[in-house]
């Protein structure tokens, strides 16, 4: 949803404004039970940058300080359920730029063409999907609600959504303007973007 938005400039992504454009999905006389959102902490941990060599305190950057920002206004916001995973760096690798990769390996570059910019650490989110599909099922097979919206375009929580359905909960897909693919739409009754 982040960089959906980001991209959109719908509008300013923090606590307020996303339970704001949530709230436009309730009709008639739908009310809210929840707004479950789902991230992952930013990577606080130290490290270097394999071309420039430089020290980074990946929990100071500016990228960091604003997703800790974020997660803050999640938190002080009304009808919000915050579910973290976790955040791993993966074998403490690092991950070549894909144009920078092509060029090198097209020798129109060689290595002291790289800069710090052309690298990223090799970051990878876990348990997210896992606590989702949790929630999901735990939600229908409680009958805690009778309709879901899920914002999203990841295919990953098509389980999730098949026993929903299953269990007679009406599940509404808004994937922000973004294409989807077959299986997740099959999974829902209908699909609402409210940007």
């Amino acid at each position: 949803m982040r960089k959906r938005i980001y991209k959109l400039k719908t509008f300013y992504y923090d606590g307020h404004n996303i339970r704001t454009y949530c709230l436009k999905h309730p009709i008639g006389d739908d009310t809210l039970y929840r707004i479950f959102y789902y991230d992952t902490a930013p990577l606080d941990k130290k490290g270097h940058n394999p071309v420039s060599k430089k020290a980074i305190d990946f929990g100071k950057t500016p990228v960091a300080q604003a997703q800790f920002k974020l997660l803050e206004s999640i938190k002080r916001t009304p009808n919000f359920a915050l579910r973290l995973g976790k955040t791993i760096w993966k074998k403490n690798g690092w991950i070549l730029n894909a144009d920078k990769l092509k060029d090198l390996l097209n020798k129109k570059i060689t290595v002291d063409n790289l800069t710090e910019e052309d690298v990223l650490p090799l970051i990878e989110q876990k348990a997210v999907d896992m606590k989702m599909g949790l929630d999901i099922a735990s939600i229908a097979t409680k009958r805690l609600a009778e309709k879901l919206i899920i914002i999203s375009g990841d295919a990953d929580i098509v389980p999730a959504l098949k026993l929903a359905t299953q269990e007679g909960m009406m599940v509404g897909l808004d994937p922000l303007r973004n294409p989807i693919r077959p299986e997740l739409s099959e999974h829902v009754d209908f699909i609402s973007t409210r940007t």
